[in-house]
């Protein structure tokens, strides 16, 4: 348990809390321009990352593409555009939801899944890092080589 409170310590740091919150209106504002991915926002965080230390460095990457996930369903309710590639499943719904005066709903769910699933998703890594971390240190030059060749593919 420790661990986990040094890790809070590590995360509710004033600097870490303020790259957080620009990080999140830079994925805002990337995930709500139809056509820039989150993926984008990663690419264009990285040059600045570079300068930062490690902790808020990945913090910020985090929270911009979670955000510009998150962000692309604006233009899904609004315009009927998917902003990100992930919010294409259900622009349609989300639009004639808006069209129903419902855009807050639809804007609203897509919020608490988004949540949910980010919590969920952060749950199940705390719980499988100790034995993913297991197995890759018994990796070998031959799995880094297969790791790297299936990583460009």
């Amino acid at each position: 348990m420790g661990v986990l409170a040094q890790a809070f310590a590590l995360v509710f740091d004033p600097y870490v809390l303020w790259v957080i919150l620009a990080s999140a209106a830079f994925g805002l504002f990337v995930g709500a321009v139809p056509g820039l991915t989150a993926t984008m926002a990663t690419a264009l965080l990285v040059p600045v990352t570079f300068f930062m230390p490690p902790v808020p460095a990945i913090a910020s990457i985090v929270t911009a593409t979670a955000m510009a996930i998150f962000a692309g369903d604006i233009p899904s309710c609004l315009l009927r555009m998917p902003g990100t590639p992930a919010s294409a499943a259900y622009t349609d719904e989300a639009y004639a939801l808006t069209k129903k005066g419902q855009g807050e709903l639809a804007l609203g769910a897509g919020l608490v899944f988004s949540v949910i699933g980010g919590l969920f998703g952060t749950a199940v890594l705390i719980a499988a890092a100790p034995a993913l971390a297991e197995v890759a240190l018994k990796f070998s030059s031959f799995e880094y080589f297969w790791l790297v060749v299936l990583g460009l593919f």
